[in-house]
């Protein structure tokens, strides 16, 4: 009877995390961060339109990922990561056409199953209160609803990475060799989504040490057998993409170009602005804070601690990446899920009178309703489409230009307004254009939603196929 009492409340958490995530599912690639959205999407609809080949995945711009390489592209090779969440949404493109909600779904559909992994990883550690509690915090937080329906890998990475810890401490618990084989298998897909998932060896390294040092230590055997599944695919997978330099965005900048890093704008960017207002929604912030300082078990401490610290050293090492993107921080939100759980739990259990216990229970509640509530005023407007006439513009774009047309769409180098047109082309001014047209023997256009110098000069010597207040398609080549 307790299974399925427990079935029932986790189902029913997943079906709430589920709805919310649908929200405005149906929107273009046009919202926050559409110009990764936008890369992302395109490699798995030019899998339908060029063969599925996911060792040579192919985005739709012609420009170099990596200028200190070469200043060409012309296979227009995407090497970010490899492409396992296209590869999932492959099919649903297969056989029942190309829609980015299909996208959206299948990061919705994993980001609300991390809450089953999430709750039995905790369950392992705490007690079943902090687990339901976490997975509910992690369904409903309003950060983590908006980039649960995100057209990038980084849900499914959040997946793969709680469900690789689960794995290994069920398998260094009951230590079945199928259960060291499902824990590398989720630990090699957490690496190949993102390789910054090695930092997570931390609390692994906790785990296998805390077992090796206890009355039935594991074989090494089951250990060595869990590194090579682990770490082999990602580095055959580097082999492999190295021999493309041009198809590899220059991740150097990502370190610590801007020198930002322990100044005091990391630590009010990262810290104030990103967990306190915009993940956590201040509420969030301080339950968080409690679980720090609430009495745990060793084990507790030291696993969540030793998780909590490898995504800090993320953090550190990844200075400019994390203050630049938002998203990457995304893989926290499990551990600071389980903090504020624990923060609940330790301000219900405090005091001993029943006054005492009321105004906790108050102000634990006040605090839950404060994430939810100030989370959602900081995050709502991530949702909104940024500029409409993209969208209106690549529709047009695709309807009456040749499919075999290379388009010109400058967006800030923002790909968002070329998947639009569904053609292959080019993100920014090309002022080029007599080496382009001797270069490619298609047709080229112009889709511009803007009146610039560039649009002008390029509308003063072409002619104009299509033309509104909004928007003009002009013929190049």
């Amino acid at each position: 009877m307790k299974k399925y009492k427990q079935l029932f409340f986790l189902l029913l958490i997943f079906a709430l995390a589920f709805v919310v995530r649908l929200y405005r599912i149906d929107y273009p690639i046009a919202d926050t961060h559409s110009w990764r959205q936008a890369d992302t999407a395109s490699v798995t609809r030019n899998f339908i339109k060029q063969g599925f080949t996911p060792l040579y995945p192919k985005f739709d711009s012609l420009k170099t990922l990596n200028w200190r390489y070469t200043d060409k592209n012309p296979d227009r090779f995407f090497f970010a990561e490899f492409p396992i969440y296209n590869i999932l949404v492959y099919p649903l493109y297969k056989n029942f056409g190309v829609n980015v909600i299909y996208h959206r779904l299948v990061s919705v559909l994993f980001s609300s199953l991390t809450i089953f992994s999430l709750f039995f990883l905790t369950k392992l550690f705490s007690s079943a209160f902090v687990a339901y509690t976490a997975s509910l915090i992690f369904a409903l937080l309003p950060w983590n609803i908006y980039y649960g329906r995100v057209i990038m890998p980084d849900p499914l990475h959040v997946f793969f990475a709680v469900t690789s810890l689960l794995f290994v401490s069920l398998w260094l618990k009951h230590q079945k060799i199928y259960l060291s084989v499902l824990a590398g298998v989720f630990y090699a897909l957490t690496i190949l989504t993102k390789p910054y998932g090695l930092v997570l060896l931390l609390p692994i390294t906790y785990l296998l040490l805390s077992k090796l040092m206890s009355r039935k230590p594991i074989k090494i055997t089951s250990i060595i057998l869990f590194l090579l599944i682990s770490f082999t695919p990602y580095l055959l997978w580097k082999l492999h993409i190295d021999n493309y330099p041009q198809g590899q965005f220059d991740t150097i900048w990502l370190f610590n170009s801007t020198k930002i890093r322990f100044r005091p704008a990391f630590f009010r960017w990262l810290v104030y602005e990103r967990f306190n207002n915009l993940i956590l929604g201040g509420g969030g912030f301080a339950l968080v804070c409690f679980g720090l300082i609430s009495p745990k078990s060793k084990k507790e401490t030291l696993f969540y601690f030793s998780w909590l610290v490898s995504l800090v050293i993320f953090l550190v090492i990844i200075a400019t990446g994390n203050v630049t993107h938002d998203y990457y921080q995304l893989p926290f939100v499990p551990i600071l899920s389980i903090f504020a759980a624990l923060g609940i739990e330790h301000l219900l259990k405090i005091g001993q009178k029943t006054w005492q216990k009321v105004l906790n229970a108050c102000l634990a509640l006040s605090l839950f309703a404060m994430m939810l509530a100030m989370g959602w005023y900081q995050v709502k407007g991530l949702f909104n489409v940024n500029n409409w006439s993209i969208v209106e513009a690549g529709l047009k774009a695709d309807q009456i230009l040749p499919k075999d047309a290379l388009v010109i769409a400058p967006y800030s180098n923002d790909p968002a307004f070329l998947y639009q047109t569904n053609r292959w082309g080019w993100t920014n001014q090309v002022y080029n254009l007599e080496e382009v047209k001797q270069q490619y023997q298609n047709p080229i256009y112009l889709v511009s939603v803007s009146k610039d110098d560039y649009t002008a000069s390029i509308k003063a010597q072409n002619p104009t196929v299509f033309e509104t207040d909004n928007f003009i398609i002009i013929k190049i080549q």
